[in-house]
């Protein structure tokens, strides 16, 4: 950690004299000195004295976009916080398979843990200590059954049209129709299919766990490029699209937004901050309801500013809300 701190004061100070770097670092002198050495030869630090100055420095190299001209190479410390969360969410998915009665590759997945957790540097953490040490609390999936899944999943496989009956929440209603299966896609952790709705003529999203009979047909499916399946349907807040695309504009209060800041809503999401310590969120959505949810969820540190369209749609629903704790006051 000593020569963190050496960069970090070399960064901040600019010129710093060896009694600074040694109060700074509370170390010995023959200490600080083999440490300024081992950054030099072995880390490429360029490190310089100074006779005039007495004191040490980084050369400046004018033509690199680092402020200071150097952009330190030193040992990782530890992992970092991407790092562990994705190794360790990877290291329990991977055991949820494996725990799968019903999964295919379920017999693999042991083997292909025990040489991930072998990969994990000795000097850092022992492997059996991390999985003690480290928690990584996974977002909780629903339980939901999808039994035409594997139809689903095999149709795309094989780029084959699917013949199915879908079930509509919306107008509590089924229907028949021809669909070429695009592109599968896991949305908190519900699983939905893009395809290109032969009824339609137009591309469309369906939830999995609605397809109440799925079929294969021996025809090739519909040719859409995935660039134009982005286009049309990954360019607004949630999973469904469709419709005219607006922008939610949301001010988040001064509590929630050091929370709330590093979260993304979308990947085309704009965000500015306030003196106060608050933010405006500027997020692109095709359907009130996706989106009023996750408004809704910040509670009253949340304001929706624009459109007009979505502030009435909350206010109801804050207002049929509030009715039912009315209606129980009432029979209390």
């Amino acid at each position: 950690m000593r020569l963190y701190r050496i960069d970090q004061v070399l960064q901040e100070e600019g010129s710093v004299s060896f009694e600074t770097l040694q109060a700074a670092l509370q170390c010995s002198a023959p200490t600080l000195k083999r440490d300024l050495r081992y950054m030099r030869e072995k880390l490429g630090a360029p490190i310089v004295y100074s006779r005039s100055q007495n004191a040490y420095s980084y050369a400046r190299d004018q033509k690199s976009e680092h402020r200071d001209g150097f952009v330190p190479k030193l040992p990782a410390a530890w992992y970092t916080p991407d790092e562990m969360y994705a190794f360790l969410a990877v290291v329990q998915l991977l055991g949820r398979i494996e725990n799968d009665p019903k999964a295919v590759l379920a017999s693999q997945m042991q083997a292909l843990r025990s040489r991930l957790l072998a990969m994990l540097p000795g000097e850092f953490i022992q492997a059996k200590e991390l999985l003690k040490r480290v928690k990584v609390i996974m977002p909780s999936v629903p339980n939901i059954d999808a039994p035409f899944f594997s139809i689903v999943g095999a149709a795309l496989a094989q780029r084959r049209r699917l013949r199915i009956t879908y079930f509509t929440r919306t107008r509590d209603a089924e229907s028949g129709r021809e669909i070429s299966p695009l592109r599968l896609v896991n949305w908190r952790g519900r699983w939905y299919l893009d395809a290109w709705c032969h009824e339609s003529g137009k591309l469309k999203t369906f939830a999995v766990e609605n397809i109440r009979f799925a079929e294969m047909l021996d025809v090739r499916c519909r040719v859409v490029a995935m660039r134009d399946i982005e286009h049309a349907l990954d360019g607004t807040y949630g999973i469904f699209s469709g419709g005219e695309t607006k922008t939610a504009v949301i001010v988040v209060d001064d509590v929630m937004t050091p929370y709330e800041r590093f979260t993304v809503w979308h990947k085309d999401q704009q965000q500015t901050f306030d003196d106060a310590g608050g933010m405006t969120l500027r997020v692109p959505y095709a359907r009130e309801p996706e989106i009023a949810g996750e408004i809704m969820r910040l509670g009253s540190h949340a304001k929706v500013l624009a459109p007009a369209d979505l502030i009435d749609y909350i206010r109801e629903q804050h207002r049929l809300a509030l009715r039912q704790y009315e209606d129980s006051e009432d029979r209390t």
